[in-house]
């Protein structure tokens, strides 16, 4: 009981640390002046676009000039190509039967938006995180941090579940505020709207869309916790929250690119930022062909545990008396 009390006081200070600094609550006023921007870009491309009256003419004729381009070029298109354009047609006829106007913004477009600013909440997290080992150093606090009853272990992993209370609470936020925001603009009328895509066997089939922006939540918390992980191990090993921050912003912003670039080498399957995107084989297009699902997973669980271990070992085994 001693150690759940100590750690959970452990676990307190650290937060205490994260919230009595301005910059915290400048970096949340951030995330939500961002949503605010975005989705007031929206209702302004929404408000400038012309009469959506028409759009039932529209996904026909567009359904006309697919089913035109499959057979005046028939053999031309790749058969996943020609299975897309198949796909596209089905989901158009499912608008059209249903009276579902698909250019219409809805609460769940505000929603879907939001995910993909999950990308600042990692960059934010990442700020955080790179510094609650660095700083203690910067700031000279670290040997009286040390020298209480608390392990050099225990210490670091307070620290490193501390972070992630303040990224679950961006997270929350990030999820709250585009609600509000979308239900205030576009009201609830949309909130049990259906997500339509194509099942595996070619057929229509409706999804929640709570789930699928839960889904795209999902996936882009997983690149958090790889990102952030990362660069607690950086703040651990070198005392540097600057080379922490920058070399996790490195990865957020050139991963995608790097791999890209080198995909035709069959080794590049072993690098972290190429199965760091996950969503890559909900949308059936994963790096390489060989690269599957449980691959990936498996690759990121090995990354996550050497991060964990030499951000514990440089850590616990750290000379600070000088």
């Amino acid at each position: 009981m001693n150690k759940l009390s100590s750690a959970a006081m452990l676990i307190k200070n650290e937060n205490m640390k994260i919230y009595r600094r301005p910059r915290t609550w400048a970096m949340i006023g951030l995330l939500i002046i961002a949503l605010m921007l975005v989705a007031g870009i929206m209702k302004w491309d929404q408000s400038s676009q012309s009469d959506q009256s028409n759009w039932r003419e529209e996904i026909t004729q567009g359904n006309e000039s697919m089913r035109q381009a499959l057979t005046e070029n028939e053999g031309a298109f790749d058969e996943q190509t020609a299975i897309n354009l198949e796909n596209r047609i089905k989901v158009n006829e499912y608008y059209l039967d249903n009276n579902i106007n698909p250019y219409a913004y809805t609460l769940w477009s505000y929603m879907d938006t939001s995910s993909a600013l999950i990308i600042l909440v990692t960059i934010l997290t990442v700020i955080v995180a790179a510094d609650m080992v660095a700083a203690e150093f910067s700031w000279g606090t670290i040997k009286l941090l040390l020298v209480g009853p608390a392990s050099r272990a225990k210490v670091l992993l307070c620290k490193y579940i501390s972070t992630f209370m303040f990224a679950i609470l961006l997270l929350v936020l990030c999820f709250a505020v585009s609600f509000a925001i979308g239900a205030s603009l576009e009201g609830l009328d949309s909130l049990s709207q259906p997500k339509i895509s194509i099942g595996a066997d070619g057929q229509i089939v409706e999804s929640s869309m709570v789930l699928n922006v839960l889904q795209k939540y999902g996936y882009s918390v997983i690149e958090l916790i790889m990102y952030v992980t990362f660069a607690f191990m950086i703040s651990a090993s070198f005392r540097s929250s600057s080379m922490a921050i920058g070399f996790s912003l490195l990865g957020i912003l050139m991963g995608n690119t790097l791999v890209s670039v080198l995909a035709k080498y069959e080794w590049v399957k072993y690098l972290l930022f190429a199965n760091i995107d996950l969503s890559r084989y909900a949308n059936g297009h994963p790096l390489r062909p060989e690269m599957t699902l449980s691959f990936s997973i498996i690759m990121l669980a090995v990354y996550y545990i050497v991060f964990q271990l030499i951000a514990w070992f440089m850590f616990t085994k750290r000379d600070v008396a000088g």
